[in-house]
């Protein structure tokens, strides 16, 4: 497929601000296509060069992007760079260079997906020596081969910011409407008898029906029920002097053939494979994708909770019993174990098993059952100093060298709460209670180094208010509760898990803008320009700016990470990949037509910064709204 059909669609999606109208542009684009191409196309549609859990980087700033547009072109770096700066957009200001360009390029291959997609991976694997001049190189490939519209594309995508408005939510519904469609059609006027193809959908989608009450008819139309043993009612109408029937349950279809696509995605975290086995398996194909070793999935989020009552009211078990555990001030991993092989994941699917060779030893003296994955929190702690912070922690993960230093100075303990995975079975459809149970009697807890969390099962308040207070005191940030009876959902934040905490709720926001300072602080950035994420689209939405409270170090470091993250300018002001997450407090949400999100921060200040969280991590314009609706 050559690349400019991705690049036609790409203008359409760009030109609208509809979801159902971009939902369509994706929806066709993945009917049109040669099948191979799937993959690859389900990734680049979202400005992805590849699956999340393959743990794949470009790393490519501005300054190897203009060498490459100068390598390309023939055109010199500062005229690259004037250009930038004209059009406030590198994407924008290739495609007027490459417009206007004199130099012909000797060796140009055809624009094809799959050239594109080949030079991605290839820039993703360069390392050590001479890796910044073949990224280079691999770049100028391609715009050398692209015309003008499609050399825009390229460096946005090289640049992770492709500016389309096309979020998670967009391309799984784009694989229902592209793949399903029949499906859903089914539940409209046209009608199926009731012994045949009918009841087949009822049954693929909507479970198995325990029992069919069907009344004789004759002329006249007339109501028809059928119990389904997980739905209640599907009403079925049969239409007038036919013996077929129509059921009005086309949105009830939909919405699960979403969450069916939604579950694959989760549990895979790879819309390529879910779009793949959507157009050739089909439902059944994607019923049956399921948990892997060593591909991380996504993991069950909680919610937030203002009190002890509210969160018992909100996790809502029959007997009022629920699981309480220690929320630790640490990092969420996934460890998953085949024999002597284990790996490390955060919740962001990133890799960090080289980071902690002590815990891959651990989990093999701790763990004697052949396959598992388990979920927990690995806290710093030292047996004479007691917890670290978390800031101290931090540092453990993005050090590449030196690890056994590390493990000296700062310790480390993991502390597992959930079992998801063991020996070939998914555990996410057992309910917490049994996870757990299963969990309690395979660990063999090894002292500061492999423990369970600390946990508590109850329906009373006051005991449970004791257990919070000793978190509290042991310096945790405050606790779980969990409904024992709930199944684990990968990828949801769910109403029965909730966490609890004692201080002013904070935010997980990105850094997506941010002003060079003034006078001694002229070379630092400042002045951050914060955006919470429209889950619908997949775009963020600026909130507020953070000036305030920063030490000249806080600036520096963050400055020396940032400045690399530079995508526009104009004057003193930048905008950032969104690569930095920080978490947020502050005094109060107004509305604010000043901002993309209607909301703006009163007086917001960094709390820290959250190294192990991504852009699916930051919090909602859906919890903006909710947070702003409880404040009195």
């Amino acid at each position: 497929m050559d690349y400019s059909e991705l690049v036609k669609s790409y203008k359409k999606l760009e030109s609208t601000q509809s979801t159902l109208e971009k939902t369509e542009i994706i929806s066709k684009l993945f009917i049109n296509s040669p099948k191979e191409d799937l993959d690859t196309l389900a990734h680049l549609i979202r400005g992805k060069a590849f699956s999340e859990w393959k743990n794949l980087d470009l790393g490519i700033g501005k300054k190897l992007i203009i060498k490459a547009i100068s390598k390309a072109t023939g055109i010199k770096e500062e005229k690259v760079k004037k250009e930038w700066k004209n059009k406030g957009d590198l994407g924008d200001a290739v495609e007027v260079i490459v417009k206007n360009k004199k130099q012909q390029t000797l060796t140009t291959k055809k624009l094809t997906l799959s050239l594109v997609q080949e030079n991605l991976e290839k820039i993703a694997g360069a390392e050590g020596s001479g890796s910044q001049s073949k990224k280079i190189s691999l770049i100028a490939e391609l715009i050398g081969s692209a015309e003008p519209e499609e050399a825009k594309y390229i460096v946005r995508t090289v640049l992770e910011n492709l500016r389309i408005g096309v979020g998670e939510g967009l391309v799984r519904d784009a694989i229902v409407k592209a793949f399903f469609s029949e499906l859903i059609g089914l539940s409209e006027l046209d009608g199926y008898e009731i012994t045949g193809q009918q009841v087949g959908i009822d049954k693929q989608l909507l479970g198995s029906i325990s029992e069919y009450r069907l009344n004789k008819v004759k002329e006249k139309t007339e109501l028809i029920e059928i119990d389904l043993s997980d739905d209640g009612i599907s009403k079925l109408w049969k239409k007038e002097g036919a013996d077929v029937f129509i059921t009005d349950r086309k949105k009830e279809i939909e919405d699960r053939l979403k969450g069916i696509v939604q579950h694959a995605y989760d549990v895979s975290t790879d819309f390529g494979e879910v779009a793949e086995v959507a157009s050739k398996k089909g439902v059944q194909g994607l019923r049956e994708m399921d948990i892997e070793l060593f591909r991380p999935i996504r993991v069950m989020l909680a919610q937030k909770s203002d009190s002890m009552e509210d969160a018992f009211e909100a996790v809502g078990s029959e007997e009022g019993l629920a699981a309480l555990e220690y929320k630790y001030d640490g990092i969420r991993v996934q460890i998953h174990k085949e024999g002597s092989d284990v790996k490390i994941f955060t919740r962001r699917l990133e890799e960090i098993t080289d980071q902690f060779p002590e815990i891959v030893n651990a989990i093999k003296d701790s763990i004697d059952e052949e396959e598992v994955i388990v979920e927990g929190e690995l806290v710093g702690f030292d047996p004479q100093k007691g917890y670290l912070p978390f800031q101290k922690l931090s540092k453990r993960i993005k050090r590449k060298y030196n690890i056994r230093e590390m493990i000296e100075k700062i310790p480390v303990t993991v502390y597992l709460f959930d079992l998801i995975y063991c020996n070939g079975n998914s555990l996410i459809r057992q309910n917490l209670r049994i996870r757990w149970s299963k969990l309690n009697s395979l660990i063999n807890k090894i002292d500061n180094s492999v423990e369970l969390a600390s946990h508590l099962e109850t329906s009373d308040l006051d005991k449970a208010q004791s257990f919070y207070q000793k978190a509290l005191d042991e310096n945790q940030e405050g606790i779980m509760l969990k409904n024992l009876s709930k199944r684990y959902k990968p990828g949801s934040r769910v109403g029965y898990m909730v966490k609890l905490k004692p201080v002013m709720e904070t935010l997980d926001l990105a850094i997506i803008g941010a002003e060079w300072g003034e006078g001694r602080r002229r070379d630092w950035l400042g002045s951050y320009k914060l955006a919470c994420m429209n889950k619908e689209t997949g775009e963020l939405k600026s909130i507020g700016k953070m000036a305030t409270g920063f030490t000249d170090e806080q600036l520096e470091e963050l400055t020396n990470k940032l400045e690399d993250m530079i995508i526009q300018e104009d004057g003193r002001s930048v905008k950032l990949k969104p690569k930095v997450i920080v978490e947020v407090a502050y005094e109060e949400i107004q509305e604010s037509p000043k901002y993309e999100s209607g909301y703006a921060l009163r007086f917001p200040r960094l709390v820290a910064e959250r190294e192990t969280l991504g852009t699916g991590d930051v919090d909602t314009l859906d919890r903006i709204r909710e947070l702003y609706g409880k404040q009195s």
